[in-house]
């Protein structure tokens, strides 16, 4: 059963900040997901800045924002441990990357996912520091190959100046996004690493 107080929080959320961020990021979005109603489906994005989450979010449609919620981001938890992260975080539907209750979080993941719910994650799983990209985890390809007919939008976020309060000011920040297309790998091989360096391949491919 989907999460419907989730889903309510980020339908508020979308309204209340969707268009700001628009502006004040001057967000361009290239292409846009092709995405059935009742489809399973893992946002997989590489990880420039804090924000990726609902910057991406906010440039969609809201009729494909609609059938991609409620999502479930991968946090790391670090970021879940304190009382005012949680309150902030948990409602709009982050969930720690560590296990829970003897379950690892992939076991958990699978089953949101096959409960209609989208998962957002980053392949590297860390923000990405400048000149420097660690290599992609298997974590979304695994949730891919155990949850029959799950599906894959990559994407590619671009941030053109330094995200900061002055940049922003002076609009000297542009974003732009790329929504590649959607995707399930026709094979998964033994060694999943094989397929975690091709859907890091698909989302940085033509990027900036």
């Amino acid at each position: 059963m989907k999460n419907y107080l989730i889903k309510g929080v980020l339908i508020v959320t979308y309204f209340l900040i969707t268009i700001p961020l628009r502006i004040i990021f001057r967000i361009k979005r290239e292409g846009e997901p092709k995405i059935e109603s009742n489809g399973k489906y893992i946002i997989a994005s590489n990880h420039p800045s804090k924000l990726d989450p609902f910057i991406i979010l906010a440039s969609l449609p809201f009729k494909t924002f609609l059938k991609l919620i409620p999502t479930r981001f991968v946090t790391a938890q670090n970021y879940l441990t304190k009382w005012y992260h949680k309150m902030f975080l948990l409602p709009l539907g982050c969930i720690s990357n560590k296990p829970k209750n003897n379950k690892k979080a992939l076991e958990i993941l699978k089953e949101r996912i096959n409960e209609g719910e989208t998962i957002f994650i980053f392949p590297r799983g860390e923000l990405e520091k400048k000149g420097i990209k660690s290599e992609p985890k298997v974590g979304a390809v695994y949730i891919e190959k155990n949850v029959k007919d799950s599906k894959i939008i990559p994407v590619n976020i671009y941030i053109s100046g330094k995200l900061n309060f002055m940049n922003l000011l002076k609009r000297k920040v542009r974003i732009e996004i790329k929504f590649k297309e959607v995707f399930r790998h026709k094979e998964f091989k033994d060694d999943l690493q094989i397929n975690a360096n091709d859907l890091i391949k698909r989302i940085e491919k033509d990027g900036k």
